[in-house]
């Protein structure tokens, strides 16, 4: 994997050194969406007006070899940071894609069965603080790697990507009048979380017949000497959809990081499966339904998979209605989710109604 990171690096200078690049084009999207909330341990607990917004930079252009480049910056709302979300993607012709990304290119598929009238079950209000997808390159900064279109049967595609550490903060970078203890210590070494790891992260999918598309990816992280457990996990979908309906399958593994102490009670294995349908009742108008069970395994002992180790497990499941209304650019939607043993706690409910407007442009 490290090889794979010299070789795009490599490829980056050699672009820079032998082609020059003409002048690109500069384009702007997003979405405003006025949003309400209405939920709780009471189904009234807590009410929620605000408006968000996404707004993203893309640029793009072309080599004097006929290679092609593109550039994205995301502008939040948000308190911390103006921008996040950065890539710069060289498109290599047959050859497919290389990009270095700024926690952005993310790659797992824990919601590609799709079926979501306005999204998938938990991506919309996380009721039941349910853990899948966690381990993400896209929360790292990292470079990957893409198989160009039409290259393998079955409309295989496969992406791969690595990051060198895991310490640095989403979004940092060495920029101009910043030196690097910005992320290292002034004697070089790091103490910050995640120091001295790395990670890879793969994923593939395929349209093997019209109609169905499949997919998984896995992530591993490495070289946490702590840990006895290293961040590891993945997940696998399946969706079809023929005329006004789709229906997709999900399974999503996490095993966390964690460390051997004999007396704390550890979260070894996040286990979710997840089902949905959607029907478009026409062109304007859809509904959906998704239901997800997820089990938590925890584990306390002096040392995990001996004897003296003792497992328990809980299961938190979700149930997600969904109705959405496009008309131009604008969508209309309603969800309701309800949550049974919510944030992997035994008999404690949660419930939540999400009204959004959403406009983009």
């Amino acid at each position: 994997m490290k090889n794979m990171f010299k070789t795009i690096l490599a490829i980056f200078s050699s672009l820079v050194i032998s082609t020059s690049a003409f002048a690109g084009e500069l384009s702007v999207s997003g979405s405003a969406e006025a949003s309400y909330i209405i939920g709780g341990t009471d189904d009234s607990r807590s009410k929620g007006l605000g408006i968000s917004n996404e707004i993203s930079l893309t640029a793009s252009g072309e080599f004097g070899n006929g290679y092609t480049w593109a550039y994205k910056m995301n502008l939040d709302d948000g308190a911390t940071r103006a921008n996040d979300d950065t890539a710069l993607v060289i498109g290599l012709g047959n050859m497919g894609n290389a990009g270095i990304f700024i926690s952005d290119g993310g790659l797992s598929t824990e919601f590609g069965h799709g079926a979501g009238a306005y999204a998938v079950g938990s991506d919309v209000i996380n009721t039941g603080s349910l853990v899948m997808g966690s381990l993400e390159i896209g929360n790292y900064n990292n470079v990957q790697y893409h198989t160009p279109a039409g290259l393998l049967p079955l409309g295989i595609t496969a992406k791969v990507g690595y990051a060198p550490n895991l310490a640095a903060p989403k979004g940092s970078s060495v920029e101009e009048g910043n030196d690097i203890e910005t992320t290292l210590n002034a004697d070089g070494s790091t103490t910050a979380a995640g120091a001295g790891q790395d990670a890879s992260h793969f994923q593939i999918t395929a349209t093997p017949i019209d109609g169905l598309t499949v997919g998984a990816d896995y992530f591993r992280a490495d070289g946490n000497t702590n840990t006895s457990q290293q961040p590891e996990g993945g997940n696998a979908y399946i969706k079809y959809a023929t005329g006004p309906v789709v229906i997709g399958l999900g399974k999503a593994l996490v095993a966390p990081a964690y460390t051997n102490n004999a007396s704390a009670v550890k979260n070894q294995l996040y286990d979710t499966d997840s089902y949905g349908i959607l029907f478009a009742v026409n062109e304007a108008m859809s509904v959906s339904y998704n239901k997800e069970k997820s089990q938590l395994t925890t584990t306390t002992g002096v040392k995990v998979g001996q004897s003296t180790a003792t497992k328990t497990k809980v299961e938190t499941d979700v149930d997600t209605y969904q109705v959405a209304y496009n008309v131009g650019g604008a969508t209309l939607a309603i969800v309701k989710s309800e949550a049974d043993n919510a944030g992997y706690k035994a008999n404690k409910e949660v419930s939540a109604t999400f009204i959004s407007l959403k406009m983009a442009f």
